[in-house]
């Protein structure tokens, strides 16, 4: 499968696919786009959704823009995430897991596709600046700025000189101003540039290559440039061009890039935002942005993701990077039984992980693995996941319903679960109240504290032989999956278990009551069960 060397190039594939709809009707981007996106996300089946590319865009005011907006484009599925990183599903996880071992550097160009126009100087404010473009509002009704949703926000740390992306929150508060909001490796190097008493350099990438979006979405380690990750994904170097008035790199083939600076001697309120956990989060202090020059391609394509309540296209995004991620953890520690590691949007992707755990060469795991694999799982970060849950190989660690079932049926609670104290929260509303506006968005003192918060192993798995899953073997539902097919009903999809299969408590006595049934012999079965009538 071809790597897409511009976001142009993926939406045409996607177009042909029949994976993106045109919306040439006037769209209101204050108003109608992302509430008409966002019900593909509350109505229709994963599977089913798509991207949309609007091109008669217009604001609350009737203003009229030239670019398009793309949204929902790059992952508002998991076949659409593994088309726009340039593989087969079930090669993005180990597309990731190489990714984050085995590196290749970005390559410098002289000449940038999102050098077709350069706004600086006193050309700067020639197109009114950040106004020039068709930024949605987000969380309609609750939010009050356009919001730039996914861009690859880079800066460079001030001591070692390593580039550093990431896919931070930022709304538009002016035709030079924005903020940003992080508390991730840009705060670090804010830090390390107040200290020294001076600017932090930023510029923001809209619309880079599908993979610079998906490693500056993932918490990639610190010191380690998320263009390499990048690059890796793809196979080959992420081509970079040199900015106009910062000293940084960005992806050549962005359709926007705004390069500025993040004054160190204040910080800006923020306002209400809508947030990936499913809250929308009052204003707290945040980064503030100071735009010196915009550079774009000419009639820019503006990139737009749904986050907000899960499910959306961010979650999508982060539940496949963190089992990229998790996937090369377990593989660095040599845990050659987890089969997968599912993330769920109901968690937010990131803090809800179930894994699912399979013999090894016919060998069966100890109970001592299980939990070594779940504590192996939460050292993935100090804040994710929160709930790590261990089921057998029986069990789809996507089907919820099926990972429940395994939860009441071979966990208990007092033996099965371990709550782990000291973990470090993000954004997590069970934490303590939230203070009150201009304030920092919590008190910290819950964050501070000697034990912090708190994540949760449960082991989920067999203990010891039991009866056989009551669902008809697999040899009548394969006869029966035929006969649907011929009586051209309703197609089908495939849930795990959709057999049932023994799972040791199964005895010669009762199989031999069951081949004489299959053998036309019920009689005789009747009568061996009437032989064993107890008088009471």
């Amino acid at each position: 499968m071809p790597y897409f060397k511009d976001l142009r190039e993926f939406l045409a594939v996607l177009e042909t696919r029949g994976q993106l709809r045109r919306v040439g009707a006037v769209i209101d981007k204050d108003r109608e786009l992302h509430p008409l996106v966002k019900w593909q996300y509350r109505g229709i089946d994963e599977a089913e959704r798509f991207g949309f590319l609007f091109e008669n865009v217009v604001d609350r005011q009737g203003r009229r823009y030239t670019g398009q907006v793309a949204c929902s484009v790059i992952a508002p599925n998991r076949e659409v995430y593994a088309l726009a990183m340039g593989c087969e599903l079930d090669q993005v996880h180990a597309r990731w897991t190489h990714a984050l071992s085995s590196f290749i550097p970005p390559k410098k160009v002289s000449q940038a596709p999102v050098k077709e126009e350069i706004h600086k100087g006193a050309s700067l404010l020639e197109h009114d600046g950040l106004m020039e473009f068709p930024v949605p509002i987000a969380t309609n009704g609750w939010e009050a700025f356009p919001r730039v949703t996914a861009a690859a926000v880079f800066t460079r740390d001030p001591e070692t000189r390593i580039l550093n992306s990431g896919m931070y929150n930022s709304i538009i508060l002016g035709s030079l101003r924005a903020n940003i909001r992080t508390s991730r490796h840009l705060r670090e190097h804010w830090n390390k540039c107040r200290k020294l008493g001076k600017p932090l350099e930023a510029a923001v990438a809209i619309g880079s290559q599908l993979v610079v979006s998906f490693a500056a979405a993932t918490n990639i380690p610190h010191g380690i440039n998320e263009l390499d990750v990048a690059g890796s994904l793809c196979g080959e170097p992420i081509e970079i061009v040199a900015c106009e008035t910062v000293d940084l790199e960005v992806p050549a083939a962005a359709e926007v890039v705004i390069e500025g600076e993040i004054p160190t001697d204040f910080m800006d309120q923020d306002g209400p935002s809508g947030e990936n956990r499913g809250h929308v989060m009052p204003g707290g202090l945040v980064h503030a942005f100071q735009v010196k020059c915009i550079t774009h391609r000419k009639n820019p394509i503006w990139h737009d993701i749904i986050c907000e309540y899960p499910p959306s296209e961010s979650s999508v995004m982060r539940a496949v990077n963190c089992e990229g991620q998790v996937a090369a953890l377990l593989k660095a520690h040599g845990i050659s039984y987890v089969k997968d590691a599912a993330f769920h949007h109901c968690g937010s992707a990131k803090h809800f992980c179930v894994i699912r755990l399979g013999d090894v060469n016919g060998r069966e795991f100890s109970n001592s693995r299980v939990w070594h694999a779940l504590f192996t799982v939460l050292a993935a970060d100090a804040s994710w996941p929160k709930i790590v849950i261990a089921v057998n190989e029986d069990i789809d660690p996507w089907d919820l319903e099926s990972v429940f079932w395994a939860v009441i049926n071979r966990s208990q609670p007092h033996r099965d679960v371990k709550i782990i104290q000291g973990r470090s929260p993000a954004l997590d509303e069970s934490m303590e109240p939230r203070r009150a506006a201009g304030a920092e968005q919590f008190s910290f003192a819950a964050l501070n504290a000697p034990q912090g918060a708190s994540g949760m192993l449960i082991d989920a798995t067999l203990k010891w032989p039991n009866p056989p899953i009551s669902l008809p073997r697999k040899d009548y539902m394969e006869r029966a999956r035929k006969l649907w097919d011929q009586l051209e009903l309703p197609k089908l999809k495939a849930k795990e278990p959709w057999y049932g299969v023994s799972l040791g408590h199964w005895s010669e006595a009762e199989q031999h009551l069951v081949d004489l049934a299959e053998q036309g012999r019920v009689d005789e079965a009747a009568q061996i069960l009437l032989g064993q009538c107890k008088k009471l």
